[in-house]
């Protein structure tokens, strides 16, 4: 069962959709004795002139937008600006530190207060949201909202979420598998130094058994968050709803003992820019028109 915080939250949210979709009807009706020669409204994500393929296109546009973002991944560091540098390099000193320095402290400090509470709320809340369970039906929550309300954000917002999770959990299993990083419980004593690197499957937990470098569940829902806070930006509650739920999930990787520090910062901070990437790449791509000067439904458009 979902848990009542969640469907609390996408019961606001689609609260929200319907009143915004039907203050839009009731303004343009308002506007209907206006002159002929007025055009309807168009909802544009982006000033720049494009190509753009019809509706029937929409679905193979989307699909494509997953190797479009794919390559950004790749190719979006080589133009980053000082800023992105600097943010960059002090997420991988703090990686390196607390491999060097924090994990160990840190992991002793979370396993000494473990308890069954945290065990609980881990394993029927937490742990959902990071894998997907919770994360992934709320992006098709957002979507359905956005189709019945005719709501333009909700149906980026659905979209572009599951295009984020997806992404960001193909991303950090590849490198979990170049790491093959063994997790807190996996050794005795506890070793944040146990790196088997490349070409080592195999062992003790099976073929894929060390994979604790980076946390996935902490880059699942930072990307899925990501795209829900930056959409909603303009209402605050949501990003900080949204960012307090994906800090609560990656520190309760640590508290059950699933991770290290590092595995939980490093994760985090993929999922944050792999969500940020597909948001702000979708602008440039994505396009709701309404079919008529009602406003009564809408044509999606996909730009290439």
């Amino acid at each position: 069962m979902v848990p009542r915080i969640i469907v609390l939250f996408l019961f606001i949210l689609c609260v929200d959709f319907q009143l915004t979709a039907q203050e839009k009807i009731d303004s343009e009706l308002n506007g209907q004795h206006d002159t002929g020669s007025k055009k309807p409204d168009t909802l544009i994500i982006t000033s720049e002139p494009q190509n753009i393929a019809p509706e029937s296109s929409f679905i193979r546009g989307y699909a494509n937008s997953y190797l479009t973002d794919s390559k950004s991944v790749f190719i979006n560091p080589f133009h980053w600006k000082p800023g992105q540098i600097v943010a960059a390099a002090a997420i991988t000193s703090g990686t390196l530190t607390l491999i060097a320095w924090g994990d160990k402290p840190i992991q002793q400090f979370f396993y000494r207060n473990q308890s069954a509470f945290i065990s609980n709320s881990s394993y029927y809340f937490f742990s959902p949201l990071g894998s997907g369970v919770i994360s992934i039906p709320a992006m098709g929550v957002f979507f359905a909202c956005g189709v019945i309300w005719k709501n333009k954000k909700a149906k980026e917002t659905g979209l572009k979420g599951l295009e984020s999770y997806v992404i960001a959990v193909v991303l950090t299993n590849v490198i979990k598998q170049v790491a093959h990083r063994h997790r807190p419980y996996q050794d005795d004593p506890p070793n944040p130094h146990a790196w088997d690197g490349p070409f080592s499957w195999g062992g003790d937990y099976g073929l894929f058994g060390y994979n604790s470098f980076p946390s996935g569940h902490s880059s699942a829902i930072f990307a899925v968050a990501t795209v829900v806070g930056l959409e909603y930006w303009d209402t605050k509650w949501v990003p900080a709803v949204s960012f307090g739920i994906a800090g609560f999930t990656a520190l309760y990787r640590l508290a059950v003992n699933d991770h290290w520090a590092s595995d939980v910062l490093f994760g985090s901070a993929l999922g944050f820019a792999v969500g940020s990437m597909v948001y702000f790449n979708a602008n440039k791509k994505l396009q709701v028109i309404p079919v008529a000067p009602t406003g009564m439904g809408a044509t999606l458009i996909y730009h290439f």
